[in-house]
């Protein structure tokens, strides 16, 4: 019976996931240590080579250098090859260029290069030193993709260039960051390397200090860099250079690999989110000259501190992630900086040998050669003779050999030899180019038998590379420490009274702004409104708490109070959107402050009586986009929110005078957002307004009903009988016409202090104690003076 073969599915799945994988790390990702380059970044260099593209020549159409590549060496996208060519020529990208590109290739503001049908190139200078020894049996070739062509399996590089340019590439399960480096620092590091092999990173750190990034910068501390040199992993800490000056801090060089439009744009959302003061404009003032970034400081802003913050907030500071990650004899290998270089001779040391066995070579053949024109010159009647005999060249050139003993090759150069050969010029010239060679044969053969001598031209060699493409440090390392643990600015602990309109408007003031006054005065101006507004709510805080901002929608925002400035009492202040996402036609419904998460519950209110109570921690994540606090149906709104610590009593109250109480504990506590229960049942046209929380100790305080015709009065709690959820609640105040509806209800205490305002902008503050306490079926007594037109919006402890 025929045995049959069973082949499982994950068997052949995961052979082919590990052969996509090797391909993916060789063939892609990775740089080859030998030259550090990646195959596509080989295969533009040498197909530039072939179309000619060196430096001086013409340039020519990116996307014939693409179609080039593509066709013979890279069968892979052309965005890929053209994406791979303009990285080779950004000069903010790469330290040392080796791409010369004219036209749009980028910018380091995130500006896209133009399309390849745009752009044109040819190699750079430095790039030639990639490819000179090419023909010199440097390197092993291997077939192309299609066995039709043959190309180079690495480039005969005579410099180290995997550390000069650096690497990043990112393949299955692995990934390579290599930092670029001073191109004359490398060599000298390289050369005393050469002298003394068995050096470590701390031996060569002198040399090569640190990483030294195209767009400048500084490097923050020295730890990163020793531990990245002696392991080949290591985190940098990359920073901005900026400086403060005159009222400003201007910024003229950023981190690696950081776009400029990246930087603004994070500047101007973390002013917007409130987490930068102090900014009062920025400006991108780059040119071609270089880059230049002013940030206009506010008046009595500390700019060194700003510095600061806009280095621990902003990607002015960044870290660098440094991976050595490398393709060492066909496998990926971390390694360290001393390995690299080591490497890197060796592999010089192979391509020098193998460059100075094909000049040899060739130098002996055409000393062959010329010897065998020496010969037949010194018996050149018998040369003579016997070509003119021979019947075909094939039978003078065995003749040739037969009489003169000329081997093959000299017997067939000297029958293509010239008759201008034979002058007495020419033949000078043969024995001069004959000696020439004598002595360049002597000398490849003492460099093949001497290593010493091997490495002396190997380092006359780099030493000429140092002074041609060498130039400054444009990186600075410094000592310290990155700024991401630096404490906040400090903000001066202050009560403030901030007051919000109905579009969002929002105004902090010190408590000392509104000054007491007797009940049923006229009031001051509270904020200037603009037209068409009118103030909302009032809340007492200080700077050091957060804002917590509901909307009638149902969601909470989250803003640090020192995000707001203290402005004059009758200011405009600045609409809260300026740092909250909010919706079209979203109004706010409650400001309150806070200053610990972990204790304490959210009970909101809204227009048809529903009550939800909600732990505070569950706000501790809200921030400035906004999160949803309270799922309320389209028909409905959220009116009122409050702070409660659980165990009190809660009182809802209606435009119509009407107030229920009953037990907080009857609310169970819901995550959010949930839809809530009904605390109070209304009768037609009537609307919760109010939403007050008694805690368990309330001697000696009343509640306070104010009314739109800024009426109020204060009433005994013993008046108001404790009820269940979801009743009807009792008159707790007798409106009419004149007083208007109930808009407002607060808890007060003997010894508190009032602030009512108006649509108008109109706030008055005295004294809780002025207003006298009446019975619940009472109208109360006049508060403040409301003129034609305006009314009483809101009521607040301050």
């Amino acid at each position: 019976m025929e045995r049959v073969e069973i082949a499982y599915i994950e068997d052949e799945m995961e052979q082919s996931y590990i052969d996509y994988a090797v391909s993916v790390i060789r063939g892609r990702a990775i740089p080859d240590v030998r030259d550090g380059l990646k195959p596509v970044q080989r295969r533009i260099l040498y197909g530039m080579r072939e179309l000619g593209l060196t430096p001086g020549k013409p340039y020519k159409k990116s996307a014939r250098i693409v179609g080039e590549v593509m066709g013979k060496f890279h069968p892979h996208g052309d965005m890929a090859v053209y994406e791979a060519m303009v990285g080779l020529a950004q000069g903010f990208s790469t330290r040392y260029p080796l791409v010369d590109g004219q036209g749009n290739f980028g910018s380091v503001d995130g500006d896209e290069p133009a399309a390849m049908r745009y752009t044109e190139a040819r190699l750079s200078p430095i790039a030639v030193e990639f490819l000179d020894e090419l023909t010199e049996d440097t390197v092993d070739f291997l077939p192309n993709f299609d066995g039709s062509l043959e190309e180079p399996e690495v480039l005969p590089v005579r410099f180290p260039h995997l550390l000069a340019n650096g690497a990043w590439g990112i393949s299955v399960g692995m990934t390579t960051q290599i930092p670029p480096h001073n191109l004359g620092e490398l060599i000298q590091a390289t050369l005393y390397l050469m002298d003394h092999p068995d050096a470590d990173a701390d031996e060569l750190l002198p040399l090569i200090p640190g990483p030294d990034f195209p767009t400048g910068g500084l490097i923050v501390g020295r730890d990163g860099i020793r531990e990245a040199y002696r392991t080949g992993e290591g985190r940098l800490t990359v920073r901005a250079r900026a400086f403060v000056e005159d009222e400003r801090i201007v910024i003229t060089e950023i981190p690696y690999q950081v776009r400029k439009s990246t930087i603004l744009e994070s500047i101007v959302a973390k002013v917007r989110a409130g987490e930068l003061e102090g900014i009062a404009d920025l400006r991108d003032e780059s040119d071609r000259e270089g880059l230049r970034v002013v940030i206009e400081l506010k008046r009595g802003t500390d700019g060194e501190r700003l510095l600061h913050r806009l280095y621990k907030l902003t990607p002015l500071e960044r870290t660098f992630a440094c991976h050595f990650l490398v393709i060492q004899d066909g496998s990926p290998r971390t390694l360290s900086l001393p390995k690299l270089l080591r490497v890197f001779l060796d592999f010089r040391r192979a391509t020098v040998r193998r460059r100075t066995e094909h000049r040899l070579r060739v130098a002996r053949e055409r000393a062959h050669i010329l010897e065998g024109f020496k010969l037949a010159i010194a018996h050149l009647d018998q040369v003579i003779e016997i070509v003119r005999s021979a019947a075909e060249p094939a039978e003078a050139e065995a003749l040739l050999a037969a009489e003169l003993g000329l081997s093959a090759k000299q017997a067939e150069a000297v029958i293509k030899m010239r008759l201008s050969q034979l002058t007495k010029l020419e033949r000078r010239k043969v024995e001069d180019e004959l000696e020439e060679l004598r002595g360049k044969i002597a000398e490849h053969e003492a460099v093949l038998a001497d290593p010493v001598r091997l490495d002396g031209l190997i380092r006359e060699e780099l030493k000429a590379i140092a002074e041609r493409y060498g130039d400054g440090r444009r990186t600075t390392i410094t000592a310290g420490e990155a700024v991401g643990e630096l404490p906040e600015l400090e903000v001066p602990l202050q009560d403030v009274i901030l007051c919000v309109t109905h579009k969002g408007y929002v105004n902090a003031t010190e408590c000392e702004a509104y000054r007491a006054q007797g009940r049923g005065g006229k009031g001051v101006i509270g904020i200037r409104t603009k037209e068409g507004d009118f103030l909302r709510t009032m809340v007492a805080g200080n700077t050091h708490q957060d804002l917590l901002v509901f909307t009638d929608r149902g969601r909470v925002f989250k803003l640090p109070m020192r995000c707001l400035d203290l402005g004059q009492r009758d200011s405009v202040g600045k609409n809260l959107r300026h740092f909250l996402e909010m919706d079209v036609g979203e109004e706010i419904r409650a400001v309150l402050p806070v200053d610990d998460y972990t204790h304490g519950y959210a009970l909101l209110a809204t227009r048809h009586g529903i009550v939800n109570r909600n732990a505070l921690s569950d706000y501790a994540n809200a921030h400035t986009k906004g999160i949803l606090a309270h799922s309320i149906p389209e028909e409905d709104r959220l009116v009122d929110v409050l702070i409660t610590h659980g165990g009190g009593e809660v009182v809802l109250a209606t435009s119509g005078g009407h107030v229920i109480r009953f037990a907080e504990e009857e609310i169970r506590v819901t995550r959010r957002p949930s839809k809530g229960v009904i605390g109070i049942r209304l009768a037609s046209g009537d609307k919760v307004v109010g939403l007050v929380g008694l805690p368990r100790d309330c001697q000696g305080k009343r509640l306070l009903l104010v009314t739109e015709g800024g009426h109020g009065k204060r009433v005994d709690l013993s008046d108001l009988p404790a009820q269940g959820r979801g009743g009807r609640g009792v008159i707790g105040i007798k409106l009419d016409d004149q007083v208007g509806p109930l808009v407002a209800v607060i808890l007060v205490a003997e010894d508190d202090e009032v602030a009512l305002s108006t649509a108008g902008g109109k706030v008055i503050r005295f004294p809780a104690a002025q207003v006298s306490t009446f019975s619940r079926y009472a109208r109360g007594v006049r508060l403040i003076q409301v003129e034609p037109g305006d009314r009483v919006v809101s009521a607040v402890v301050v």
